[in-house]
C-alpha cells in the first residue's frame, strides 16, 4: 500500500513538473526577435530591421478574439514607458480568407485612427513568438533583439503593474 502511495505521489510531481516545464516552453523568452516587413490598415510598409530592431520594444499581439482586451494593456504601459520602449501593435488576420482583406483592412482602419495596427496575413510573426490565441500577447524585446518578457492575459490591472514592474527593472 504504502509502494503504490509513493507510485502515485512520484505519478503527479512528475505531471506538475512536466506542466510547469510545458508552460514556460510556450513562451518566447530567450527568442531571438523576428525579422519582419507587415503592413498597417493604411497599407504603410514597417520593417522590424528598419524601425525597431536595437530599440527596447513591447510588442502586443492579439487576434480578433483578444482584441476586446489589448488596451487594458496598451494605455496603462504606454503611458507609463512610451519615452523609453517603443510600442508595437500586432494584429493575427491570418486565418481570414484572402477575399476578406480589403474589408478587415477598413475594418481597421476605422476602428484604430490615432496608431498603426500591423496585419499578419500569414500569421508568421505570430508562430515564432508562440502567441496563445484568444488573449492579447504581450512581449518585451530587449535592444539586443532577445525576448526578455511574454505574457498574455485579459489585462487585469494586477497582472499588467506586474509586467510593468519587471519591465521597469529590466530597462534601468
Amino acid at each position: 500500500m504504502k509502494h503504490i502511495r509513493h507510485v502515485t505521489l512520484f505519478s503527479l510531481l512528475c505531471l506538475a513538473l512536466s506542466t510547469a516545464i510545458a508552460a514556460d516552453a510556450a513562451k518566447a523568452i530567450g527568442k531571438r526577435a523576428v525579422s519582419f516587413t507587415l503592413e498597417d490598415q493604411f497599407e504603410k510598409s514597417w520593417a522590424w530591421d528598419r524601425h525597431w530592431k536595437g530599440r527596447p520594444t513591447v510588442l502586443v499581439l492579439s487576434d480578433w478574439k483578444g482584441s476586446d482586451y489589448t488596451e487594458k494593456w496598451t494605455q496603462p504601459l504606454t503611458r507609463r514607458f512610451s519615452d523609453r520602449v517603443a510600442f508595437v501593435a500586432l494584429a493575427d488576420v491570418s486565418l481570414a480568407p484572402s477575399f476578406l482583406k480589403g474589408y478587415l483592412r477598413g475594418r481597421f482602419r476605422d476602428a484604430y485612427t490615432s496608431y498603426s495596427v500591423l496585419l499578419d496575413w500569414d500569421g508568421d510573426v505570430f508562430t515564432h513568438y508562440n502567441v496563445r490565441p484568444g488573449l492579447p500577447n504581450v512581449i518585451f524585446i530587449d535592444a539586443d533583439g532577445i525576448v526578455r518578457l511574454h505574457t498574455w492575459g485579459t489585462g487585469s490591472p494586477d497582472h499588467v503593474n506586474t509586467f510593468g514592474d519587471e519591465l521597469e527593472r529590466m530597462i534601468r
